[in-house]
């Protein structure tokens, strides 16, 4: 099969790309959120364990040997436990910019970082545009879906109010807006979309085919 889906295992090899792909899926969120030291943040992160930008937490696309594209997921329960290891992270990594940074982080976590107990959130997905049009943006979808129904009642993301076409996609695939929120970051306001899409559990599943 041309695509793949594989689970990070952590490598340099595969730093550079977590980063790069993670500027694609915010290129301007990101550097307002984290500074200039944001692809240093996110290379740092990925290769330690027990923090939400961990690769613990990252599948990539392989297409046809190359690594396509990437999705960064978690449940609630991770958010919980990780949280502030995350951010002592950040601290080691920024140094004193982190102070700097802290308050915006801070109105972040409470806004489009804030799960439902039950929720499995997607993080960020991006494909490099060279990829794209190949449904591989999709297929990290599913495969979180996929990942998600044994341990979450709703897959949940965030999406920019004005990114139309990414809103049409996750609309296709069964999200629907929750709520609106937003963050104020370096003079400048962001605006969210939470979509969520529930998930029907394995018990659920038996019971409807037992009842056939």
């Amino acid at each position: 099969m041309p695509l793949r889906i594989l689970p990070a295992k952590g490598t340099k090899e595969e730093v550079g790309h977590f980063a790069r792909l993670m500027e694609i899926s915010a290129p301007e969120y990101f550097p307002a959120l984290l500074g200039p030291k944001f692809r240093h943040v996110f290379e740092a992160l990925f290769l330690e364990k027990e923090n939400l930008f961990s690769h613990e937490h990252v599948v990539f696309a392989v297409y046809e040997g190359e690594i396509a594209g990437m999705l960064l997921g978690y449940d609630w329960k991770t958010r919980e436990r990780e949280e502030k290891r995350t951010g002592w992270l950040m601290l080691k990594v920024l140094g004193f910019d982190f102070l700097r940074k802290l308050p915006g982080l801070i109105r972040a976590s409470f806004s489009s970082g804030r799960l439902e107990k039950g929720d499995y959130y997607i993080s960020n997905v991006a494909v490099y545009p060279e990829f794209r049009g190949r449904k591989i943006g999709k297929s990290l979808m599913l495969h979180a879906e996929e990942m998600a129904k044994d341990i979450a009642e709703r897959m949940a993301l965030d999406v920019e109010k004005d990114n139309e076409i990414a809103i049409a996609v996750y609309k296709k695939l069964g999200y629907f807006i929750e709520r609106e929120h937003s963050v104020e970051l370096e003079g400048r306001t962001y605006r969210f979309y939470r979509m969520v899409k529930e998930l029907k559990k394995k018990s659920q599943l038996t019971s409807v085919f037992s009842s056939r």
